[in-house]
């Protein structure tokens, strides 16, 4: 019972941002859209009226004439734009949702890890919990078919942003084992620290998603988009060229890049734990249910993040989120040129 409380609590999660923060899962994914939407515009800009009638043809219309607002023109197409990469949290739990792609949690085996956490990892035999590759993979296929339809199209563009801006973050993508999480760590939701800007306690996977981008405005996010570009040009990234698109296992790869930011640092830090020996499941699902939903911690006090530490998350947050918007702007040329190839070929 307990074991499939805490696969709840992660789903939940996963799943839901929490009154407290509302990090990468909004502003995080707008910053990464909005680098892209820069590079789109720059390399190919026949594509933005393409994309903008694209979007008319989403099968969940209203957040994207919502989040366009009074706009007209190329800038309603790229809050729209800004609203695809958002769009699956937007629409959590419901027919929409695919909760299983937020996530590839490759295993963490802390040297205290139990016997039983080792065995488990072994039994997948290399697989990661969750399906964002798969996601990845399966909506990307979708996006460069000359076949599917603008509602598909439309609908696998924004998996496609969301899920590669996850896959960027290192808790998206590591699930620790160690004497005090045998059974996992819920990708780091079950870990309490304290918010260095709210000084408020929360869970680390929540301090990696809202890192230090708090507002979801477009004035706080092209703001963020600017600078980050500027520090982090194209040319800073081997990975762009180790990992390029359509490499063998590309999309697993980038899970890897992440991945090991946790094995190296990430994961190397004091925290609090919000489950005691003698809680209950119930007891603990409620507790979580009233964080998500109010803001209430289950922890009252939770060890300070080191300054180091809080230094480099940023940094790091910065330099994957932009790497996810330089990959976003790929990933749709990539797209658009193999359909325009093939209806070429074909001759419509």
């Amino acid at each position: 019972m307990l074991q499939r409380s805490i696969r709840f609590i992660t789903a939940i999660f996963l799943g839901m941002v929490s009154a407290a923060a509302s990090g990468w899962d909004h502003p995080g994914h707008m910053t990464s859209a909005a680098i892209a939407f820069i590079d789109i515009k720059q390399a190919r800009p026949d594509l933005i009226e393409k994309l903008g009638l694209l979007f008319l043809a989403h099968p969940d219309p209203a957040p994207f004439w919502v989040a366009a607002g009074e706009a007209r023109g190329e800038e309603r197409t790229r809050r729209m734009f800004l609203e695809c990469a958002r769009w699956p949290d937007d629409s959590k739990f419901t027919n929409n949702d695919r909760l299983s792609w937020h996530t590839a949690r490759w295993p963490l085996l802390a040297e205290d890890a139990p016997p039983e956490a080792k065995k488990a990892v072994a039994a997948r035999n290399g697989r990661p919990i969750g399906q964002g590759i798969e996601g990845m993979a399966l909506n990307f296929a979708m996006l460069r078919n000359h076949e599917a339809t603008p509602m598909e199209l439309a609908w696998s563009l924004c998996w496609v942003m969301h899920i590669l801006g996850d896959i960027h973050q290192p808790w998206h993508v590591t699930e620790l084992y160690s004497a005090e999480f045998p059974t996992g760590n819920a990708a780091a939701s079950l870990s309490y620290v304290d918010d260095p800007l709210t000084d408020t306690t929360i869970p680390l996977h929540i301090l990696w998603d809202s890192n230090y981008l708090r507002t979801p405005s477009l004035e706080a996010v092209d703001k963020a988009a600017a600078e980050f570009r500027k520090n982090n040009p194209r040319s800073s990234y081997p990975e762009l060229q180790s990992h390029p698109i359509d490499s063998p296992n590309f999309f697993r790869q980038w899970t890897k890049e992440s991945h090991q930011v946790a094995v190296d640092w990430a994961a190397d830090i004091e925290s609090v734990r919000d489950l005691e020996s003698s809680q209950d499941a119930d007891t603990l699902v409620k507790n979580m249910v009233n964080f998500i939903l109010n803001g209430v911690s289950p922890v009252a006090e939770a060890p300070e993040v080191p300054d180091e530490y809080w230094k480099k998350l940023k940094h790091t947050s910065q330099r994957r989120l932009t790497l996810a918007g330089y990959r976003i702007a790929d990933l749709v040329i990539a797209a658009a040129d193999d359909i325009e190839a093939q209806r070429e070929f074909i001759g419509y």
